[in-house]
């Protein structure tokens, strides 16, 4: 019977341990956050920023700015994304995100080819109106079987 618990309990062990580094990464990555603050008004606006035990870090800030047109607000979204990588090295994305779309920018993303100016085409000179002909007069007349 000692056997038996031996056996079962090393088994167990076995199983809960992690088999590969990435069994390991997964593990770190269901851990809490090491650090979590965040702080938010009555009018939506907020800061965030947490460190995961993985060593991911984010930082985004939220707040409201006059829109175009001055009738109302948009909140301004600007932030910061940095992780290791599986090859070790440290990945930084920042972006902000509002009034004039989305920025996404970092060294691991491609960067966006700025396409060339389009030349100014000459207006095409109006055309006379096409007229439509007069509609065709379609009569029938019966068959004749000889």
């Amino acid at each position: 019977m000692k056997f038996f618990v031996v056996a079962v309990s090393l088994f167990a062990v076995a199983l809960a341990a992690p088999s590969s580094p990435d069994a390991a990464l997964e593990a770190r990555r269901r851990l809490p956050a090491l650090e979590h603050e965040e702080v938010h008004d009555e009018f939506g606006q907020f800061a965030l920023r947490y460190v995961t035990a993985e060593g991911t870090v984010v930082s985004e800030r939220g707040r409201l700015v006059p829109s175009h047109d001055g009738k109302g607000y948009v909140m301004i979204t600007e932030g910061e994304v940095s992780y290791i990588g599986d090859d070790g090295k440290t990945y930084v994305t920042k972006y902000t995100a509002g009034l004039d779309g989305t920025h996404v920018e970092g060294n691991h993303l491609p960067v966006s080819v700025t396409p060339e100016p389009v030349p100014a085409v000459e207006p095409v000179p109006a055309a006379e109106p096409i007229v439509a002909p007069e509609p065709v007069k379609i009569v029938a007349r019966p068959i004749e079987f000889v």
